[in-house]
Order: structure tokens, then sequence, then C-alpha cells
């Protein structure tokens, strides 16, 4: 018996068979799981393929738009890619055009069968970034008080009115055409950088209290507000995104008297309208702003903040009143305190021309404070700008030089006529001159500067300001522009109607990143075949 249980033969064959048997089973089933997962592959890679094929389409349209070439030409509705990829063939359709809001369709085939579709919108056939290039634009007329100074030029469908010799440093273009974009296209383009849901703001208010300050702000988010919006307290605050006002009746914004917004390069936008009644947007005396950054609505803008858009670190505050008494060809410095840690980098001369001078020249310089004394020089400015306008500060560009807080400084300019304003002070000790000629004159870099004498109770209007100084758009669609800062205008600013400008108030054209402003212009990277070339923003992408 033992001898017949060890004897294994024959026992290999039912196992095998067994395994057979089992393993017939599996083998169809694994072999479908396999052919699924095959077909599956092929229609990713297919679908993939196809996406990008699309994609292709979309950008090939787009880099047309952005490089004045016209995708649709004679009136077409489609085209074909030259070529096919991914071995597919790619249609771009013009499915609607609004003013300048495209709305393309890319579809790749294959086999005459869709793989993939892509729609996407954009702003395009007009890139608006040439309103930053005036200092003023209106579609109608633009209008001016007394003593307003525009450093930069005017454009209007209208008239100028005003006096031509306000504009310094720019040319008055009258009669031209200007069409600005249509409210519908700037909905739609804001619309696309915020999200209704995620960024909805039920209450009407925002309180920044006292607490917040430049070096911690408040962090104000992306908000969508349907209806109206205040914006109120002592503190600082600062945007992370867009602020969207809908309601063409509701969506008003008030910035209060003390409250401090730091636009960040983003844009506040209101749809009120209202047929022109009341304010879209209104930033009531004694608020402070600053940028670089877009105040865009299509009702009224009511703009009438302190210190315009730049923070004083050096110097008086501004003033309407100053004699002009200083000699000509003197060197003059005065004795000022820093309000914050920053670097100086624009300068401001309060000059009275008379009629008797077409223009004067001025120069500029900072030194540092030496126990009460003009120590080292610290930063000038050595060339001449052309001074023609009556009582006004005039904005001189400076070399950026740090300013630290709860410091002393002494500021000095000289002049080849007897142009630059002063006041009566009580102290003595706070105003120096030494008599120079203006003709070669450099800012002596002695420590301190030697042989200054006293004139007294004189103190000469200098001041400075610091980087904050940024680039401002301010813009009404259909209705108007009221601007009465207290203090200089830094900026570009465009209406429908008239932009009407506060006594004494100073506009600057300054230069600025374009690509730092969230506003429907063209602002690619590249050019030509291959580099990308300059691409309108897209407001929606779908991929189908």
């Amino acid at each position: 018996m033992k001898g017949k249980l060890k004897n294994e033969a024959g026992q290999a064959l039912p196992m095998a068979l067994i395994m057979l048997v089992l393993g017939g089973f599996l083998v169809v089933p694994t072999l479908a799981l396999m052919t699924t997962n095959l077909t599956a592959n092929r229609t990713v890679d297919t679908k993939t393929s196809a996406i990008y094929a699309a994609d292709a389409g979309i950008q090939d349209a787009l880099w047309k738009l952005g490089n004045d070439v016209d995708p649709f030409p004679g009136g077409i509705n489609s085209y074909n890619l030259a070529e096919t990829l991914n071995g597919m063939t790619v249609t771009v359709e013009k499915v609607a055009l609004v003013d300048d809001l495209y709305t393309l369709k890319a579809t790749a085939r294959l086999d005459d069968e869709v793989k993939a579709v892509i729609t996407a919108q954009a702003v395009a056939g007009s890139d608006y970034s040439w309103l930053f290039d005036q200092a003023l634009t209106s579609e109608n007329d633009v209008e001016t008080s007394n003593h307003d100074i525009i450093y930069g030029g005017v454009l209007c469908g209208g008239e100028f009115i005003g006096d031509d010799d306000q504009v310094w440093s720019g040319t008055i273009t009258e009669e031209a055409t200007v069409e600005f974009p249509s409210a519908q296209e700037l909905i739609d383009y804001y619309m696309s950088t915020i999200d209704p849901v995620a960024n909805n703001y039920t209450s009407n208010s925002i309180y920044i209290s006292s607490s917040y300050t430049k070096a911690n702000p408040y962090m104000i988010p992306p908000i969508y507000r349907n209806g109206s919006l205040r914006i109120y307290g002592n503190g600082y605050g600062k945007l992370s995104g867009t602020i969207y006002l809908a309601g063409a009746s509701t969506g008003q914004l008030w910035i209060d008297p003390g409250t401090t917004i730091d636009l960040n390069t983003h844009t506040i936008f209101s749809e009120y309208y209202n047929n022109c009644a009341g304010d879209a947007i209104n930033f009531q005396p004694n608020c402070y702003i600053y940028g670089p950054g877009c105040i865009i609505a299509i009702g009224n803008i009511n703009y009438q903040p302190n210190l315009g858009t730049g923070e004083l670190l050096v110097g008086v505050e501004d003033v309407d009143t100053g004699e002009v008494t200083t000699t000509q060809d003197r060197f003059a410095l005065y004795r000022f305190k820093a309000t914050a840690t920053d670097k100086l980098s624009s300068f401001q001369v309060k000059c009275s021309v008379p009629t008797e001078v077409p223009e004067a020249h001025v120069k500029v310089a900072v030194y540092a404070d030496a126990s009460g004394a003009p120590g080292a020089l610290l930063g000038a400015a050595d060339y001449a700008d052309n001074i023609t306008v009556i009582s006004s500060w005039n904005p001189l560009r400076f070399p950026s030089t740090q300013i630290n807080s709860s410091t002393y400084y002494w500021l000095a300019a000289i002049s080849d006529a007897p142009v630059i304003s002063k006041q009566t002070v009580s102290s003595t000790a706070i105003s120096k001159y030494k008599s120079k000629t203006f003709s070669g004159f450099q800012f002596s870099t002695e420590n301190p500067p030697t042989v200054l004498s006293s004139p007294n109770t004189e103190r000469y209007m200098l001041r400075g300001f610091s980087d904050s100084q940024e680039f401002i758009f301010i813009m009404s669609v259909d209705c108007g522009v009221n601007l009465q800062p207290h203090a200089s205008f830094y900026g570009s600013i465009a209406g429908d109607t008239t932009v009407e400008l506060g006594t004494w108030c100073t506009i600057n054209l300054v230069t600025f990143d374009e690509g730092d402003l969230d506003f429907p212009s063209i602002t690619g990277s590249g050019s030509g075949s291959g580099e990308g070339g300059n691409s309108p923003p897209l407001l929606n992408y779908n991929i189908q």
C-alpha cells in the first residue's frame, strides 16, 4: 500500500487539465480587458491630440488678431489651418463678433469625424492701451479750470476749453476720432476676472480699522457685489483682485474720508449708469489712493482724494498761495522732516512765472542733515526743466534716493529766473541760501556746503515724493470724470463727456509698466511668427 501511495505517476495530468480549464475561463475576459484598455488609450491619445490641434487653431486666430491680420478676410466666417495637425484637419470659425469681442470656435476632425471642439472669447481688433498715451482723452469736450496744469497731451473728439498754455509738455488734438471700448465689452472683460459665485459679497460695507497700516494692510479680496458698497475707516486697505459692482442703477462705490486704498495693479469697476445721474464711484475728499491700477465705471466718477497718488515724504503740504521773491541765480535750501521710510523719486518746486519770462529752468537736490545744517549731498537732478506754468507745483523726476522716517533733510533748488515761490514762517534757522550763477551750476558735494546765508523767515516752496507716485487710469465710459484731488494727479483720465478739473489741479502723465494694469489692451511678449506675437486677452476658454 505504501508503495502505491508513493507512486505519483499520472497525478500531473489531472492538475494540468484543471489549470487548462481555469486558464480557458480567464483568457476571454483578459483579452477583452486588454482590448478595452487599448481602445481607451487610443481614444485618449486621439482626444489629447485633437485638443492640442484645436488649441492651435485658437492660437492661430489670436496671433492674427494681435498682429493686425484679419483671420476672416472678405467677410468669411471660417478657415482651415494650412497644414494638418496630429493628422487632423482644424477649422477655425467666427461664431460671433460684438464690437471688438470675438467668439471663436476651433474644431479638430479626423476622417471627417469631430474629435475636439474649443470655444473662446477675446477682446481684439482694437488695442486700447493708446488711451494711456494722453493725460486727458474724451470723445467730446475737455474743459479745464483756471490755473490747471497738464503735463501730457490732450486728445478730444470735441473742443479743448481752456488755455493752451496749461498744457506744458504735450499737444492738444481737437475734433479727433476717439472711440472708447463699449460698456458691454468692459463688462465682459471684467466679469472674466471675477467669480460671481465664489467672490459674491453680501455686505454693503467694508470697515478698515486704524490697526491696518502700509506695512500690515487689510487685504481686500476679489469682490463681486450686486449693489452698492461703502469702504470706510482710518486704516490701509490693499486690493488683491478686482472689485466688481453690478447693477446699472445700484452698483455704486463710496470711499470715505480717512480711508486708504492701494489698488495694487488691480481694478475697481462699476456697472452703475442711471443716465449719468449720481456717481458710480466716489472718492471723497481726504481719502488716500495709491497705484498703479484702474478705476473704471460706465457712469460718473468723482475723484477727490488727498495727496493724489503719491506719498509726501519731505516738504510742505499743498498750498495755493506763495509769493515770488526768490532772487535769480540763488541756491536756496529748506529743512524738512521725513514722514516715512521710502525712496524719494520725484521732486516738486512751486513756481510763479512772470509774464516777462517766457520760460524758466530749475535744478533740484536733497542734502542730509548735519545737526541742523545741510550735510552730505544725497541726490541731485543737474539738468534744467522748462518751467512755463503760472503759480503751480512743477513735478520733476529725481534719482531714486533713500529717505528714512523722522529724519531731517534739506531740499535745494536753483533757478535762472526769479520764479520759486516762498512763504513767511516763524523760524529763522530752517532756510539757507547762497548766491550762485545758474549757468554751469552743479550742486556741491562739500559736507556741509559752505558760506550759506539765512534768508530770515523765508520758506521756499519745495517738496519730495516717494515711488508711490504710480500711474492710475480713470475712465468713465458713458459719462464724465470730475477730478479735484487735493494735490497732483499722476496718470491718465478718459471720459465720454466733459472732463472737469478742479481749480489748481495738476495732472502728470507719468511712465508705467502697461503689463501692471488690468485693462483690455494687447500686451504680448513677442512678435513675429514662431515667437507668439501679441495676443489679445482671453475672456473665456472652454474645451468640449
